[in-house]
């Protein structure tokens, strides 16, 4: 092995084994310091990790608040790149005793095992300001590629797991990054702009002059823009999902059905959300009547063509609605967000109208008066001037998704 590399050994838990995996990354040297990557230790790293989010998102970064989620989870290998002063393990070895190694962190990354969907997901990508530009960010993403290969070759996988990430569109050095390693853009996810959603009565967390505001589409008085068609379409007309294996079912069929315009997954806030272990929040919200399934077959009702859209080949109008809480909201009073995945016009907005419905309310809180909630939806929806979703007021620069080409 050339000496400009190392072999990193990082115990690392995966959903069907805790094996100690190794993977080759090169070391990385500056005039002072070598790069190496280890898993994110809460305890001594916590400082540090805040000192790299400190100007993220303007100074409200989600990940100091749920880094230690990311460790306690199975399905996660939260790794960070550090530096260290020496590449002679006796010398590292009497600093540590000393207390006087440099092991402070850089750089870290989420790497999220999706088994439920043959995926991972790599995510909270941060690098500390004084050390951008570096290829750092490349380096550890790398390592997460070769460890996601080598888990594959250790698992056994009938296909290669299908590797996701995102970033938003203005972030061109990180979509470098990407097509430097192998990752090609696949998809998009549309997700409401919380700036405009802070500017709602209510809805802002720092709001004291009103207890709790207007459900989405009346605090944004978008109401007339569904159309008699999708108002129609009755609630017993919506499934509801009690089981992953059903969901999953729901996103293949939808997916092929689409002639997959639709992405397969779940969208969520910057995220795909997979069924699995790693998913509470997910499985509550099954448990409360939270995830349903619109699908209403074209001859059964004379929707082909009324929203002023061709059919295609679609056999039925289908829509998968979700609402989850998340953790990471805290600029806004409710942590709601509903999720749709739909590959037309009236699926989408017949989506949207039910979850504003009584029906759901009742689901949430026990009232018939629905919560505030933040939206994101699929990239098959059609987004078309005079429709509710041109209307809505998305984020500018939009979430990504780029998916690793595997060779």
């Amino acid at each position: 092995m050339p000496s400009s590399s190392k072999i990193i050994s990082l115990a690392l838990l995966t959903t069907t084994a805790s094996p100690t995996l190794s993977f080759n990354t090169k070391t990385m040297a500056t005039t002072s310091s070598t790069y190496h990557i280890r898993p994110y230790d809460p305890t001594r790293d916590r400082t540090s990790l805040e000192e790299i989010c400190a100007n993220i998102y303007g100074g409200s970064d989600y990940l100091p608040k749920v880094a230690n989620t990311y460790v306690k989870d199975d399905s996660c290998s939260f790794l960070a790149l550090t530096t260290k002063r020496t590449e002679d393990c006796q010398q590292q070895q009497q600093q540590q005793e000393d207390g006087q190694e440099d092991d402070t962190i850089i750089a870290v990354a989420n790497y999220k095992r999706l088994p439920a969907q043959n995926a991972a997901w790599i995510e909270a990508v941060r690098t500390h300001s004084n050390y951008r530009n570096q290829g750092l960010a490349s380096k550890l993403l790398q390592s997460i590629v070769e460890l996601a290969k080598e888990e594959d070759r250790n698992n056994k996988h009938q296909s290669p797991t299908n590797i996701l990430t995102c970033t938003v569109k203005s972030n061109k050095g990180m979509q470098r990054v990407f097509d430097k390693l192998g990752f090609v853009q696949t998809n998009r996810i549309s997700i409401l702009s919380f700036s405009a959603l802070r500017q709602l009565p209510g809805w802002d967390a720092t709001d004291t002059t009103i207890t709790q505001g207007k459900p989405l589409l009346d605090a944004l008085d978008l109401n007339h823009l569904i159309r008699p068609d999708e108002r129609s379409i009755p609630a017993s007309s919506w499934s509801t999902i009690t089981t992953e294996n059903q969901l999953l079912e729901q996103l293949n069929d939808m997916q092929k059905e689409s002639e997959g315009r639709t992405c397969g997954f779940l969208p969520g806030l910057h995220e795909y959300i997979v069924p699995g272990p790693n998913r509470v929040d997910l499985k509550r919200s099954m448990e409360q009547g939270l995830v349903l399934a619109l699908n209403i077959p074209l001859d059964d009702k004379e929707l082909s063509g009324c929203d002023g859209e061709t059919t295609n080949n679609r056999m039925s109008e289908r829509a998968i609605l979700a609402f989850t809480q998340d953790e990471r909201i805290s600029s806004l009073k409710s942590n709601w967000v509903c999720s749709i995945s739909a590959h037309s016009t009236l699926a989408f907005e017949a989506a949207l109208h039910h979850a504003h419905s009584s029906e759901i309310a009742q689901r949430i809180n026990g009232t018939t008066e629905m919560v505030p909630f933040c939206l994101t939806f699929d990239d098959a929806v059609p987004v078309e001037e005079g429709t509710i979703a041109h209307a809505l007021p998305r984020v500018d620069d939009e979430c990504v998704v780029f998916t690793y080409k595997h060779m």
